[in-house]
């Protein structure tokens, strides 16, 4: 892969649409400039790898609350979609996913360590289609 796609605010708003459709909720962004930083924040440099990116991508999405619903879904669809444009795939089932963060929310421990440490436990390189 010739460099790492990252996610702008058009990708996110987008996603952010489509999970409303499907799950419903209240349109809208609170902060702009809180979703700005969450997608700046992976391509810092600070970072050393791919998973550890998109670990602080899914937490600022998450935890920010740029938009005025929504927040926790899109982090994950973001994560997600940022993961699968890089040659990555989440391993884990929705249920698992689903269990993760929230016993994650409910006890105070959705940060960017947990995040990457469970990321790289439920990732596997996308299979490539033979022509």
């Amino acid at each position: 892969m010739a460099g790492t796609y990252y996610l702008d605010m058009q990708d996110v708003l987008g996603l952010h649409r489509r999970q409303l459709e499907r799950f419903g909720g209240a349109p809208g962004v609170r902060d702009a400039g809180l979703i700005e930083a969450a997608l700046a924040r992976p391509q810092s440099g600070y970072y050393r790898d791919l998973i550890e990116e998109a670990a602080a991508l899914w937490e600022s999405l998450t935890m920010n609350h740029g938009f005025l619903d929504g927040n926790k879904r899109v982090g994950f669809a973001a994560t997600h979609v940022f993961l699968r444009v890089n040659g990555l795939d989440i391993s884990a089932s929705a249920d698992a996913t689903y269990d993760f963060v929230i016993s994650s929310l409910e006890s105070g421990q959705f940060e960017k360590n947990r995040l990457e440490h469970w990321l790289r436990g439920n990732t596997k390189p996308r299979a490539v289609a033979s022509g």
